[in-house]
């Protein structure tokens, strides 16, 4: 086995630290006081769809596997695949990290207002 060039590690290292940021960016997004508030008055439906919606990439994943083999030459070939993986990581991490974050944001929303009016 041979040892990967340096440039290649510290490139590794820096997308996987843009992935988590993308992450970290989506939590926070779905967990600030305003999001939460506007989440927590969504309607059941509204919450279903979007877990749906995140539900259906890894579906396809999973039912229609596909095999995708490319040669890259050139810088334009190379910017369009890392846009295609952005779109992907979008679809298959983000996507369902925001699905799962607003679905527990408006359960607490939901017990909360169950707790304090417990006629509505």
């Amino acid at each position: 086995m041979t040892s990967l060039p340096p440039v290649v590690w510290i490139s590794v290292a820096g997308a996987l630290l843009v992935l988590l940021g993308l992450c970290g960016a989506t939590a926070y997004g779905v967990l600030r006081a305003s999001s939460r508030s506007r989440i927590a008055r969504w309607r059941r439906a509204r919450i279903l769809m979007l877990l749906a919606a995140a539900a259906v990439p890894w579906l396809v994943v999973w039912l229609a596997p596909m095999r995708l083999s490319v040669d890259i030459h050139g810088i334009a070939a190379l910017i369009g695949w890392i846009l295609v993986a952005l779109v992907i990581f979008a679809l298959l991490v983000l996507l369902p990290l925001a699905a799962v974050l607003c679905s527990i944001v408006w359960w607490i929303g939901h017990r909360a207002r169950g707790q304090v009016n417990p006629s509505a």
